[in-house]
């Protein structure tokens, strides 16, 4: 875990170094894991800002955001020691066996996850095949630019905080995911506006959208369908450490399946906002 903490500082300190707004943790004598008796911790500079809701923002900042995310993959910066990337994919076996252990513990979102099993296995399939197109491009990125992880020191100084999930990506599929988080998908009333500019502010920072839209958001779909997955193990105490976990665990399973939904239903609607830009 510690070697994963030092690539992730190491990642974002890199990225600053390259102009990314990147916050990077503190470090002594090189390192920026620092063990104390029995406690490890990791030190960040004190930022004075704001961290904004998580509705949507207005079009100006998210076409700030679209700049930051456009400049970081136009970089493709190179990191040796990382990790190859695999595209996931999720058995049919799992869903139905995740259910039934639900149903067995009493758990509330078990009939809800079951109705919508058809669904989940057909969403499955579509983010493997779109997988197979978007695996073929991949930068290194955060994977993690939603509001609570930028801190905003005026409304013209975005900082890309918390940089733990910083990985590989298809750049047009995390594009598609960062527009939908900042033009509103939290509240289900995704505005077209904050949309464009934030992929418009992409362009003109050197990004190029070349993932048909349609994939891109069967990209997001996937995410979400990991998150989905994890809650639901995280719900039966499998990937938790306590009730608290586990009771958060089943509030986020049914706002996953929440998601999901509603990304299936726009999935055509917000493709197209984003194929706009589509170059070949």
């Amino acid at each position: 875990m510690h070697e994963t903490y030092r690539l992730s500082e190491q990642i974002a300190a890199a990225m600053a170094a390259h102009d990314i707004p990147a916050i990077a943790a503190l470090t002594c004598s090189g390192d920026p894991v620092q063990e104390i008796d029995d406690i490890t911790l990791l030190v960040y500079p004190w930022i004075i800002g704001e961290v904004l809701e998580a509705p949507s923002v207005e079009p100006k900042r998210g076409k700030q955001i679209g700049a930051v995310l456009g400049h970081m993959h136009a970089l493709n910066l190179q990191i040796h020691a990382l990790p190859l990337s695999e595209w996931g994919s999720f058995r049919d076996d799992d869903w139905d066996l995740l259910t039934v252990q639900a149903y067995d513990q009493g758990i509330s979102w078990a009939r809800h996850v079951r109705v919508a099993m058809p669904q989940l296995i057909e969403w499955s399939r579509l983010y493997e095949q779109a997988g197979a197109r978007l695996s073929q491009e991949m930068v290194l990125s955060h994977r993690d630019i939603d509001q609570k992880n930028v801190i905003w020191r005026d409304e013209h100084t975005p900082l890309l905080v918390d940089w733990e999930s910083v990985g590989l990506v298809n750049p047009t599929m995390e594009l598609a995911s960062v527009a939908l988080d900042w033009s509103g998908l939290a509240i289900e009333a995704v505005r077209e506006d904050t949309f464009s500019a934030l992929v418009e502010g992409y362009v003109a920072a050197g990004g190029v959208v070349r993932a048909a839209g349609i994939d891109a958001l069967h990209g997001v779909m996937g995410i979400w369908l990991g998150w989905l997955s994890f809650n639901m193990q995280r719900s039966l105490g499998e990937a938790s450490s306590g009730e608290d976990e586990r009771q958060i665990g089943i509030r986020e399973t049914g706002l996953a399946l929440l998601k999901l939904r509603q990304l299936a239903r726009h999935a055509e609607q917000w493709a197209s906002w984003l194929d706009r830009w589509h170059q070949s």
